[in-house]
C-alpha cells in the first residue's frame, strides 16, 4: 500500500505543475514584438525618442525606427523626446508605423548648463532662461549668432563700425554683456563691444539667455547677463554630414560643412565655412565695402573609462574688412582664436571638472586713400586671456552644491597704450547651493573676486524656483553684479589731430555695480506656454567720460541710474503650426539728467509663424518692432534726436528634396523698411537662396 501510494501522489503533482504550465503558456504567447517608426511633422526620423510599453523602455534609432517588447495586457505605447509634446498611440503594428511627434511649445525636458554651470533640466533651473534650439536657428536662416538673436524678446543689437554687432539687454549695452562659447569668454572687444556676428551659426547647437546680474557664476561683464553659445555634438552614437551654401544680394555667399561622428569612445565634432558679403558690420554705405570669414571649430570628447571624460576644442575666426569714410578707405583685419582642454571625473552624484583655457584676439587696422592699404602703416591691438578653472557639481547632505575656482591672466598690446603692454591677474572662488523642499527650490549664491588693481568684490545672489502645480513655475531673482574697467579704459591714450580732441585712460577707475531683483512667471500646456518677466535693476558708478579743464576726455566713476520693464512671451501650437508672440516694455533713466538713456527703444515686439505646408514644404514668417529710441542729444543735454519706428519682416522657405537635400529661398526686410544714418547698418531688402545637405546614419 505505501509502495502504490507514492506513485499515485508523484503522478497528481506532475498533473498540477502541468496545469500551471497550461495556464501560463498562452500568456508567454501573447507577448508580441512590435516595429514602428517615429517621424516629425517634416517626416524625418527622430532619433533618439524614448518608447514606453508598460515596463519596456527603448530608444529610437538615427532614423526614428524601434523594436519594443509588448506584453500582454498593454493597449498603448507613449513617445516623448525633449523638444516634442509626447505622444499616446495604440500598441498595435499599423499604428506604430506612423508615429508622428509635434512640436513642444517650451521644451521643459531640454538640458541647460547655464543657470546653475553643469547640466539640467531646462524646468528645474532656478532662474530663468531663454533657449533657442538648433531648430530654431535653422528657420531663422541666419548666417551667425548676432542675426539669430534678432529675433528674440528683449534682445537689441547696438554697435557699428568697427565693433560689429553688440548685444543689449535689458537696457545694460554691449560692454556690460557677457558672451561665451561653450561657457567659456572671447576676448576681443573693441569700444566695449564683443561682435556677435563673429560666431557663425553652422556650429551652433543652441543659445541659452540668462538676463540680468550673473557674475555670482561668472564674474565681470556679466552685470546686464549672459549669453552663452553652446555648439554641436553628436547624439546617441550617430554619425551626421552636413553642407550648406547660401547665396545672395549684396555679393552674399556662404559655405558651410558640419561632422558630427560619436562612438562608444569619442565624440568628434568639425565644422568649418567661409562667408562675405559686400557690407561691413554697422555700416550703411555699401560702395567699395565687404567683409569677409571663415572659420574652424573643432571638438573631440574621448571616455577613458565609466569615471573619466578627456575633452578639447576651440575655434578660429578670420576676418577682413574694407569700408570707406568720407575719401579714406578703412581696413580691418582680426584673427580670432580660442581653445580649451578640460578633464571631468564623475562618480555617482559628484563631478570634478579642471579645464584650462586661452583665447587671443588679433586687430589690425589702417586707413589708405586707395583701394588697398600702405604698406607699414596701421594700429595693431593684441588681447590674450589665459584661465584655469576648477569646478565641482555634486549632493552633500541632500542638498545641491556647485563651486569653483577661477584663475585668470588677462594682457593687452598696443600701439595707443603707455608702454604698449599692460596685464592684470585676479582670483575668484564661487559657490551656489540648491536646497530643495517639495515644489520649492532655493538657490543663494556668492563669488569673491580678488583682483591685483582694486582688491576685493563680493557678488552675491539668490533665487527661488517655485512650481505650485505643475503648469506653473514662479521665478524670483536678486542679486548683485559688477563689471571691472577693461585695459583701455584703464590705460588708452589717443588723440585725433584731425578733429581735435584727446581720450585719455583713467587708473583710478574702480568697477561698476547693478543690483537687480525680477520675477518671472511661466505656464506651460500641452499646445501653448506664457511668460511674464518684471525686472528693476539700479546701477551705479558706471564708466562715462567726463571733459577735464584742459579739454581732453577722461573716464570716470560717474553713471548712476535704472533700468526697468516687462517682457511677455507667448506660444501656441495650432495643428502643425506654431505661433509666437513677445513684446518687450523698457524704462530706463539716467539719474544725474533725468532722461532716458540713449540708444534704448521703450517698446519692442516680435511675432512669428511656422510649420509645415505640406509634406515636403516649410515655411516661417517673422515680423519685428523697434519703436521710436533715442538716439541723440541737444546743445543743453535734452534728447533731441530720435531713431524712428523700424518695421521688419522676414520669411524663409524650404523644400526637402530626395537624397537629403533641401532647397531653401528667404527673404530679410521683405517690406525693404530703410532708416537713415541714425540707424547703423544696411536695412534694405536682401534676397538669398541655396541648398542644404544632410545625411546621418
Amino acid at each position: 500500500m505505501i509502495d502504490d501510494a507514492r506513485p499515485a501522489r508523484l503522478r497528481a503533482l506532475y498533473a498540477a505543475a502541468a496545469g500551471v504550465v497550461l495556464v501560463t503558456a498562452p500568456a508567454a504567447a501573447q507577448e508580441r514584438v512590435l516595429d514602428g517608426v517615429v517621424r516629425d511633422e517634416t517626416g524625418r526620423g527622430v532619433a533618439m525618442a524614448e518608447v514606453i510599453a508598460g515596463e519596456a523602455r527603448v530608444r529610437t534609432d538615427d532614423d526614428g525606427r524601434f523594436r519594443v517588447r509588448v506584453a500582454d495586457g498593454v493597449r498603448a505605447l507613449r513617445v516623448r523626446h525633449p523638444g516634442f509634446r509626447y505622444a499616446d498611440v495604440p500598441a498595435d503594428a499599423a499604428r506604430a508605423q506612423r508615429i508622428v511627434l509635434r512640436p513642444s511649445p517650451r521644451a521643459l525636458e531640454s538640458v541647460v548648463v547655464t543657470a546653475s554651470r553643469r547640466e539640467q533640466r531646462l524646468k528645474d533651473a532656478v532662474v530663468p532662461i531663454e533657449l533657442v534650439s538648433r531648430a530654431e536657428i535653422e528657420r531663422t536662416g541666419a548666417p551667425d549668432v548676432a542675426a539669430v538673436l534678432t529675433e528674440q524678446v528683449g534682445v537689441q543689437l547696438e554697435g557699428g563700425t568697427p565693433t560689429g554687432a553688440g548685444v543689449q539687454l535689458q537696457g545694460f549695452g554691449a560692454q556690460r554683456v557677457l558672451v561665451l562659447v561653450d561657457g567659456q569668454p572671447l576676448v576681443g572687444r573693441l569700444n566695449g563691444n564683443l561682435d556677435a556676428s563673429r560666431i557663425p551659426a553652422s556650429m551652433v547647437e543652441r543659445i541659452e539667455i540668462v538676463k540680468g546680474p550673473q557674475s555670482t557664476l561668472y564674474g565681470s561683464d556679466a552685470i546686464g547677463g549672459v549669453i552663452n553659445v553652446i555648439t554641436r555634438r553628436p547624439a546617441g552614437g550617430r554619425t551626421e554630414l552636413a553642407m550648406q551654401a547660401i547665396g545672395g544680394q549684396l555679393g552674399r555667399a556662404e559655405a558651410s560643412a558640419t561632422l558630427l561622428r560619436g562612438t562608444a569612445t569619442y565624440d568628434l565634432t568639425l565644422d568649418g565655412g567661409a562667408r562675405t558679403q559686400s557690407l561691413a558690420p554697422g555700416f550703411a554705405d555699401v560702395a567699395d565695402a565687404y567683409a569677409r570669414r571663415a572659420h574652424l571649430a573643432p571638438t573631440l570628447r574621448w571616455r577613458a573609462d565609466s569615471a573619466w571624460t578627456l575633452e578639447t576644442g576651440g575655434l578660429a575666426v578670420q576676418e577682413a574688412q574694407r569700408y570707406r569714410t568720407g575719401l579714406d578707405y578703412r581696413f580691418a583685419d582680426r584673427t580670432q582664436l580660442a581653445w580649451r582642454a578640460a578633464a571631468a571625473w564623475q562618480r555617482g552624484a559628484h563631478r570634478v571638472q579642471p579645464l584650462l583655457y586661452v583665447s587671443r584676439f588679433d586687430h589690425f587696422a589702417r586707413s589708405s586713400p586707395t583701394a588697398t592699404p600702405l604698406g607699414g602703416t596701421g594700429d595693431r591691438d593684441v588681447q590674450d586671456l589665459a584661465e584655469f578653472e576648477l569646478t565641482y557639481a555634486g549632493r552633500i547632505a541632500g542638498t545641491q552644491l556647485d563651486a569653483g575656482l577661477e584663475a585668470r591672466h588677462e594682457g593687452i598690446r598696443a600701439d595707443r597704450i603707455p608702454g604698449r603692454t599692460r596685464s592684470l591677474t585676479r582670483v575668484e572662488p564661487y559657490a551656489q547651493a540648491t536646497f530643495v523642499r517639495g515644489t520649492l527650490a532655493f538657490a543663494p549664491g556668492a563669488r569673491v573676486t580678488v583682483d591685483e588693481l582694486w582688491g576685493t568684490t563680493v557678488s552675491p545672489r539668490a533665487a527661488l524656483l517655485w512650481r505650485p502645480r505643475e503648469p506653473l513655475a514662479l521665478r524670483l531673482t536678486a542679486g548683485r553684479g559688477f563689471r571691472a574697467p577693461d585695459f583701455k579704459e584703464l590705460y588708452l591714450d589717443f588723440v585725433n589731430t584731425q578733429v581735435g580732441y584727446a581720450v585719455i585712460g583713467n587708473d583710478q577707475l574702480r568697477p561698476e555695480y547693478s543690483t537687480s531683483v525680477a520675477a518671472d512667471v511661466e505656464y506651460v500646456r500641452d499646445a501653448w506656454t506664457a511668460r511674464v518677466n518684471v525686472f528693476h535693476n539700479a546701477f551705479h558708478d558706471f564708466i562715462e567720460y567726463r571733459q577735464n579743464v584742459d579739454g581732453t576726455f577722461q573716464l570716470q566713476n560717474v553713471g548712476r541710474g535704472t533700468t526697468r520693464g516687462v517682457e511677455t512671451e507667448a506660444t501656441r501650437l495650432v495643428g502643425p503650426a506654431r505661433i509666437e508672440l513677445g513684446y518687450s516694455f523698457l524704462h530706463t533713466r539716467d539719474e544725474a539728467t533725468g532722461r532716458a538713456l540713449l540708444g534704448r527703444p521703450r517698446h519692442s515686439g516680435r511675432v512669428g509663424v511656422s510649420g509645415p505646408i505640406g509634406a515636403r514644404l516649410r515655411g516661417a514668417l517673422t515680423g519685428i518692432y523697434t519703436g521710436s529710441t533715442p538716439v541723440a542729444l541737444g546743445p543743453t543735454g535734452l534728447i533731441n534726436g530720435f531713431q524712428p519706428v523700424f518695421i521688419r519682416a522676414d520669411v524663409r522657405a524650404a523644400y526637402r528634396l530626395r537624397g537629403g537635400m533641401e532647397a531653401i529661398l528667404g527673404v530679410d526686410n521683405l517690406l525693404d523698411r530703410r532708416l537713415g544714418p541714425q540707424w547703423p547698418g544696411f536695412t534694405g531688402r536682401l534676397v538669398y537662396g541655396g541648398l542644404a545637405w544632410r545625411a546621418q546614419r
